[in-house]
């Protein structure tokens, strides 16, 4: 299953639903191989305390069924339907969300190394379509997007990680720590029942 010819076209049929992708995986559980997508609101469409319900995750998975069968009936032949919410440790895959979760702590992971590291904790400063900066351990570090393989918010180190010093002097505009964590939801393999 090709992911990057599959994500464009399941983005914006998720977008005619109301919804964003957050970030799709293939995987595979025992025989079975699971297509699952983390979404959440359309930045903008939703109040921000909204998080992802499981009727959010139903609704995405029944419009996503139906447009399914007609743009890749040999997909759901083959594969099963999982979506979920993307949790509290959500990805971080977009320019954009690192736009929205400025100030909050994140970890970041990746494909090699960076000045002799490849794991980081920090807070989120400033970001562009090239890179990501983080404030880590009070040094400001800039990593570059493409060479990111992972990248999640860490909101349960938040309270035991000293604040930063320089990201908060970067934003001023930076929004509650919790907010936009979001819930853990999930409505897979309703496509099973049809």
């Amino acid at each position: 299953m090709d992911l990057q010819k599959l994500q464009p076209p399941i983005e914006k049929q998720l977008e005619l639903l109301g919804f964003e992708l957050v970030h799709l995986e293939s995987v595979k559980e025992g025989r079975d191989s699971i297509l699952r997508l983390y979404i959440d609101h359309l930045h903008g469409t939703a109040s921000k305390s909204k998080n992802i319900t499981l009727d959010d995750c139903v609704a995405a998975n029944d419009g996503l069924v139906t447009w399914l069968d007609v743009a890749f009936p040999d997909l759901r032949e083959t594969t099963n339907l999982e979506i979920s919410s993307p949790g509290m440790e959500r990805p971080l895959t977009k320019t954009a969300h690192y736009h929205r979760f400025a100030g909050r702590l994140c970890r970041i992971q990746t494909k090699q190394p960076l000045n002799g590291q490849k794991r980081f904790k920090g807070w989120i400063g400033e970001a562009s379509s090239e890179s990501v900066t983080i404030e880590e351990d009070g040094v400001l570090k800039t990593i570059p997007l493409d060479i990111i393989q992972k990248s999640r918010l860490a909101p349960f180190d938040e309270d035991k990680t000293p604040q930063p010093k320089h990201v908060v002097a970067l934003r001023s505009d930076i929004p509650d720590m919790h907010e936009d964590a979001g819930v853990e939801t999930n409505a897979g393999n309703q496509d099973q029942e049809e």
